[in-house]
């Protein structure tokens, strides 16, 4: 289940309809079904590295840890001398997670799922994270 406090209009989620369970962006129709209680049918999508190669992040296959754990980067497009970016980690037992960064100091939460990275790259850019899924 997802909770919708997290989602806004764009979103991708996971959407269960009838016996499929398919990724698509988060509309009105899901706040309605969400406010009648239909939240059971919409999922969150984790990480997975093909999930983050289409976000646009590049594997750092120079990682200290590689290959237990896998680090992504994706470097922000902000104004400025810092240096902006979100760094997702997938261990082997493919647990996942990210957090954004500036100059290698950590500025957020660690966080799990797509819709959240998507929040957190609006936040700090301003624009809408590129996917394509």
């Amino acid at each position: 289940m997802i909770d919708a406090n997290e989602l806004r209009i764009g979103n991708y989620i996971l959407h269960k309809a009838s016996v499929r369970i398919l990724p698509v962006k988060c509309t009105l129709q899901h706040f309605e079904l969400l406010a009648k209680g239909q939240a059971k049918d919409m999922f969150p999508i984790t990480f997975k590295p093909d999930i983050l190669q289409k976000c646009g992040f590049i594997e750092n296959k120079k990682y200290y840890q590689y290959p237990e754990v896998r680090e992504y980067v994706l470097t922000l497009p902000v104004l400025g001398n810092n240096k902006n970016e979100i760094y997702a980690y997938i261990n082997s037992n493919n647990q996942a997670y990210a957090r954004a960064t500036v100059n290698d100091l950590v500025i957020s939460n660690n966080i799990h799922h797509l819709h959240q990275l998507q929040n957190l790259y609006h936040a700090l850019v301003g624009t809408e994270l590129d996917i394509t899924l």
